[in-house]
């Protein structure tokens, strides 16, 4: 199992909300099309908080394979082609991840948490199997602290992402990490990173050997 993990900024006054809207239109083949796809198991969307503009789509495949098929059918072009009409430019990103637990919808569905936090871990390449496996210990323990203390958390996914990405603060290749974080609220977030609890563990996520880090928040809705 796999999730699809885009990012995608949007034409300026795209109006995804009004569902008479061209651009929801749009965005309804879109999901009419990946439903009728093998392997597809459910979709989640939505803008970004801090960028409206940015709007994020991930989607849970079988496999990455499945979703590789997808992208061989000659309907694929045109089913691109159809969503390009809505976007500014180009995608911005587009990779994979095994996110754990798998569905992440506690994490990622509007019907359980109305925003997630997304965080990025970016690392060099060659980051060790030793150092891979002392962040993920890292990552369990923190959010096991959210959980029994953190007032507004409501879940967690996270996982490496499978391909080498870009970033800036990263020579060459870098690996990643993706979290995905389901709060009440953004302010409900921002409370807990005042707290006791939060500064005396967030040294947990944030290892010597990690080279950049990216946060923001996005407000998902499951379809």
């Amino acid at each position: 199992m796999a999730t699809e993990i885009a990012t995608i900024p949007l034409q300026p006054g795209v109006d995804l909300e009004d569902p008479n809207s061209a651009a929801a239109k749009v965005l309804g083949n879109t999901f009419s099309v990946l439903r009728e796809q093998d392997g597809y198991q459910r979709a989640y969307h939505g803008r970004q908080v801090e960028n409206p503009n940015i709007w994020q789509l991930l989607v849970d495949w079988d496999s990455v394979d499945a979703h590789k098929k997808f992208i061989t059918q000659p309907y694929y072009e045109p089913f691109v082609k159809h969503l390009m009409s809505i976007v500014d430019d180009d995608i911005q990103s587009m990779v994979h991840a095994h996110l754990s637990p798998h569905p992440p919808s506690a994490a990622v569905s509007g019907t359980t948490c109305p925003v997630t936090e997304m965080i990025t871990h970016y690392f060099s390449a060659g980051i060790s199997k030793s150092e891979q496996s002392s962040f993920e210990s890292g990552v369990k323990e923190f959010f096991k602290c959210l959980e029994e203390k953190a007032e507004g958390f409501k879940g967690f996914a996270g996982g490496w992402v499978l391909e080498e990405v870009k970033h800036e603060g990263v020579e060459g290749k870098a690996r990643s990490w993706q979290s995905c974080v389901g709060w009440q609220s953004v302010e409900a977030h921002m409370a807990f990173r005042e707290t006791k609890d939060f500064k005396d563990n967030v040294h947990l996520i944030r290892p010597d050997f990690k080279k950049a880090m990216t946060v923001h928040h996005t407000k998902f809705t499951e379809v």
